[in-house]
């Protein structure tokens, strides 16, 4: 069964018990969740402290294969960048997310749908 990438949005939403988050990742059962550094790095700027900071990186770095960038995820970035931000502004993180998805031929998963609207190839879950 093929990986999925998890979008931020769900990795949030669990740490503040959405419904919603837990639905979407207990549809993923039984597949590789896959994440993106600029995920991580997300989650991790918006630690508390440090014991969270660490909590948060053991629980991501135990669960999750983090994904390589690269120049294919490069290519891709500039071209969501090209095609998308002169109408939709700029959502780096959401972009780069894409762009991985895209590199690495897997669906994302996500709760924030809008953010990837009209990202030709990409695949939502």
């Amino acid at each position: 069964m093929e990986p999925v990438l998890i979008d931020t949005s769900i990795l949030i939403g669990r740490m503040r018990r959405e419904q919603a988050a837990f639905a979407a990742s207990g549809r993923m059962e039984g597949r590789q969740l896959v994440i993106r550094d600029v995920v991580m790095a997300v989650i991790l700027a918006g630690a508390r402290n440090r014991a969270e900071f660490e909590r948060h990186h053991a629980q991501m770095t135990n669960n999750f294969t983090i994904l390589p960038s690269g120049m294919e995820v490069s290519r891709h970035f500039r071209e969501i960048m090209t095609a998308i931000t002169p109408q939709h502004g700029v959502h780096l993180a959401d972009h780069l997310i894409a762009a991985t998805a895209l590199a690495h031929d897997v669906p994302l998963l996500t709760l924030n749908a809008k953010h990837f609207k009209g990202i030709k190839g990409l695949r939502l879950v």
